[in-house]
């Protein structure tokens, strides 16, 4: 095929959807490195790709602003911008009908997205990518070897530039984060087991991250910086951990995309489907027959048994060897 001179790739979110699919930009770079590449993000994620050697021009998607019909026009302005960009390739890696009008409005004569889109949105594609039943980052890469370019998996390319908050300054390397929130409820493990793990870990410093809602938590080899983090220092102090524990979310892709040693605690959610691509990560899980569930509330007499049958001490131990 002819290089392509401009491409835009459509991946407004999530935040670990966004990270999963860098390798694509990485990939694109590598193989067409005069090809302008722009990326479709939501503005709450922004930071995250500014400065990326890959990106050449972020195209920022207020969600939160455009919910009203009152936005329409804006929205209207936003879509004319995005025909008179000329694309020559566009590959729509959310494969919702949002992203596919997203898709749709650039008119390009190329315009690529996975056969499991959803809503509708594989109408507005030339081409369809078969990506079945692989995992998240896999089925991103589809569209790298549907170019006829080798992917490499884990070529994420982030690099952190924000300084270490003044709590953890001096301590590069010497604590263990611990990130405990999600949306879904299904995905939390219990709030009192972080304080058990603490207490049973005296000689490890630990650091609280995240946002959500206050649960009391304490120990004099804990800094709690709950809610406290920009995207950017985030990505600083998941990069300059020793291990990370965490909950299947967002931080936990970050975290093993930027090579921090990282345990996953899996339970209504699969594993095999949606574990972070990184070199240095390890699920944790308890067999029960209804796990996973993929729902976000647990009707079970003995709820979340997925999540409260891994106890303390066995966190304990896999982070003890992350750490060796």
């Amino acid at each position: 095929m002819t290089a392509p001179s401009r491409i835009l790739l459509v991946k407004p979110s999530a935040l670990g959807d966004v990270i999963q699919a860098l390798p694509v930009a990485t990939g694109l770079k590598r193989q067409w490195p005069q090809a302008r590449i722009d990326w479709i993000i939501n503005d709450a994620y922004q930071d995250l790709l500014v400065g990326h050697p890959a990106i050449d021009r972020l195209v920022l998607y207020p969600r939160r602003r455009w919910k009203t019909p009152l936005c329409l026009p804006e929205v209207w302005r936003w879509a004319r911008d995005l025909r008179q960009q000329q694309y020559d390739l566009v590959i729509d890696l959310q494969g919702l009908l949002r992203s596919g009008l997203m898709t749709a409005a650039t008119k390009a004569p190329r315009r690529i997205g996975l056969a499991s889109a959803r809503e509708g949105a594989r109408h507005f594609y030339t081409e369809r990518i078969d990506d079945y039943p692989l995992a998240a980052a896999e089925r991103y890469l589809c569209a790298l070897e549907h170019l006829g370019i080798a992917p490499q998996r884990f070529d994420f390319q982030l690099k952190p530039t924000a300084p270490l908050p003044e709590p953890l300054a001096g301590r590069t390397g010497r604590y263990i984060v611990l990130h405990p929130y999600s949306r879904w409820h299904t995905k939390l493990w219990p709030w009192r087991n972080y304080q058990t793990l603490i207490n049973q870990m005296p000689q490890q410093h630990f650091v609280l991250l995240g946002e959500g809602p206050w649960f009391p938590i304490e120990g004099e080899n804990l800094t709690d910086l709950r809610g406290t983090l920009s995207l950017t220092t985030l990505m600083t102090v998941l990069a300059n951990a020793q291990a990370v524990l965490s909950t299947d979310s967002g931080p936990a892709h970050l975290a093993a995309a930027l090579e921090a040693p990282t345990l996953v605690l899996f339970g209504a959610t699969d594993w095999h489907r949606t574990k972070p691509a990184g070199r240095k990560v390890k699920v944790l899980t308890h067999d029960v027959f209804c796990a996973p569930c993929l729902k976000r509330r647990c009707y079970r007499d003995v709820p979340m048994e997925c999540l409260t049958g891994i106890s303390p001490e066995t966190v304990a131990n896999q982070l003890s060897i992350l750490l060796r």
